[in-house]
């Protein structure tokens, strides 16, 4: 049981060691975006299903890059595979350059997905929705990748989702403020100083009038 304690303390160290180079190398503002996005074993919170990742929005990888240097994704993905390693056992069957080229395969190919979902694709992951990891005794990094892919289109779904929702919702604030700013034909006469009693189509209906003589001329000519 000692053993087994001093090893956690080692870890918990070395992990924050690295985090304390990860934040001098990517500058304060970076600590922030870390607390954002913890690893899985420290949410208060999970992010349940793809539509709620898509919904928190945020930076994509590739604006991360730009907000702090490149590398600041990359890294953050790294910690959150070596986390989902770790939790499915997989961790000692893994080496530094599988970690390190995966991390860098996700980054370049999926640079348009931000930290929320790729959060909810480890915890989706972590339960098994995409299969097992192992492949007879060692690690399979294709598997992720494999299950990354199927989970885009599934996200692809969900962001048309999203949008929709959020048109449909400009477009009803849209019609409050109408009906907000809409006033009376008897109040815009007071404004103007036109007659109330005037037809309110009457000015329309001339237009359309002279319109038509003016084609109807036109014909005959």
């Amino acid at each position: 049981m000692q053993d087994n304690s001093n090893q956690l303390t080692r870890q918990q160290q070395s992990s924050q060691a690295d985090i304390a180079a990860a934040v001098e190398r990517f500058g304060k503002g970076y600590m922030d975006f870390l607390w954002k996005y913890p690893a899985l074993s420290k949410r208060k919170d999970m992010i349940t299903t793809a539509h709620q990742a898509v919904e928190q929005g945020g930076l994509s990888l590739v604006e991360i890059d730009n907000k702090f240097s490149d590398g600041a994704s990359e890294w953050w993905i790294k910690k959150m595979l070596i986390e989902l390693f770790t939790f499915l056992g997989a961790f000692e069957s893994v080496t530094v350059y599988q970690v390190n080229a995966l991390a860098a395969r996700i980054r370049q190919e999926y640079y348009h997905l931000t930290p929320a979902e790729l959060t909810h694709f480890f915890y989706c992951f972590s339960l098994g929705d995409y299969g097992k990891l192992y492949a007879g005794r060692t690690v399979n990094p294709q598997d992720i990748l494999i299950g990354l892919k199927d989970y885009s289109y599934i996200l692809f779904e969900q962001r048309a989702m999203v949008d929709s929702e959020k048109l449909a919702e400009k477009q009803k604030q849209e019609a409050i403020e109408a009906k907000k700013n809409a006033i009376t034909w008897e109040t815009y006469c007071e404004r103007t100083g036109r007659d109330k009693t005037a037809n309110p189509l009457g000015g329309l209906q001339g237009k359309a009038k002279n319109e038509s003589k003016r084609a109807d001329n036109g014909e005959r000519k």
